[in-house]
């Protein structure tokens, strides 16, 4: 169903996401000509790219949650923000990602 295939393109936007935090504490070295072809290459530029296009705010917001580890009520309180925008912001990273990367 319908319902079932956005479940799962939410759920492999998260898993690009975690692989997009990771990359930014440990880059990893590719062969650029191999990697050209390699559709994680692409879904992880394609991510960095979209992520690129959020605002300050909102990057620091997500490079603090997927980069280094912090839950939404961590950023909140650092940020002292509303634990509800933290949470807006992620979802909406997590939306971007998944209609863009995974159409």
């Amino acid at each position: 169903t319908l319902q079932n295939q956005r479940r799962e393109r939410i759920a492999k936007a998260g898993l690009l996401l975690e692989r997009w935090g990771q990359q930014l504490r440990q880059p990893a070295i590719r062969d650029t000509e191999a990697a050209e072809t390699d559709i994680d290459f692409i879904e992880d530029q394609m991510t960095a790219e979209i992520l690129s296009s959020l605002t300050a705010e909102k990057m620091h917001i997500v490079r603090q949650h997927w980069s280094e580890g912090h839950s939404a009520a961590e950023i909140a309180e650092m940020e002292d923000l509303p634990r509800s925008e933290v949470r807006q912001t992620l979802g909406f990273a997590v939306e971007q990602v998944a209609d863009k990367v995974l159409k």
